[in-house]
């Protein structure tokens, strides 16, 4: 199954805490697995700290560093949502790109870059068939990737911003098996 422009959202009663209520933007898809970022899990690290700790100037908006899932945490990844391509860039749809290479973040720091982006460490990865698995299990349910969720709605609001893009309001309802 192709998960490009799908939007992983945990259900509650998830049994591996690290993906607790965790809204997944999947960033690549394929026949080997899929790779993901959290995008609702803030961590007590902002850009301010990141870009002085990479010699570069602060950016004018400082963000909360998300937690992008359990797999190379000292990786960063930006998503930012214009079609612009970096040195090391995927573009995830139409106005939504990843890129992890540092000339954007030089970009940033120098006030040149002038749309929404979010910085994130660490990520989230499937094996081949194993994202199929668990969604066949109710481990998660998806939704089409969705720029306002992405960049417009607080991280703590995400989680029930994505179930009521797919038409589920009353969350408690909700039941699956819930193991990553």
């Amino acid at each position: 199954m192709n998960f490009n422009q799908q939007i992983l959202i945990a259900l509650p009663d998830m049994q591996d805490k690290r993906f607790n209520k965790a809204v997944i933007l999947i960033c690549e898809s394929n026949e080997d697995g899929a790779m993901g970022l959290v995008i609702n899990n803030p961590m007590d690290l902002n850009t301010e700290e990141v870009f002085t700790n990479l010699n570069l100037d602060t950016p004018i908006e400082n963000h909360i560093v998300r937690d992008g899932g359990p797999l190379n945490k000292n990786c960063g990844f930006i998503i930012h949502n214009n079609n612009d391509s970096y040195k090391s860039s995927i573009k995830i749809k139409d106005h939504l790109t990843l890129t992890t290479s540092k000339d954007l973040l030089k970009q940033i720091s120098s006030h040149e870059f002038k749309s929404k982006w979010q910085f994130i460490l660490g990520y989230s990865g499937w094996e081949k068939d194993q994202l199929e698995n668990e969604i066949a299990e109710n481990t998660w349910l998806t939704c089409p990737t969705d720029i306002d969720l992405i960049f417009n709605t607080p991280a703590e609001e995400q989680w029930q911003k994505a179930l009521s893009l797919i038409g589920i309001h009353d969350y408690n309802s909700i039941t699956g098996a819930g193991h990553a």
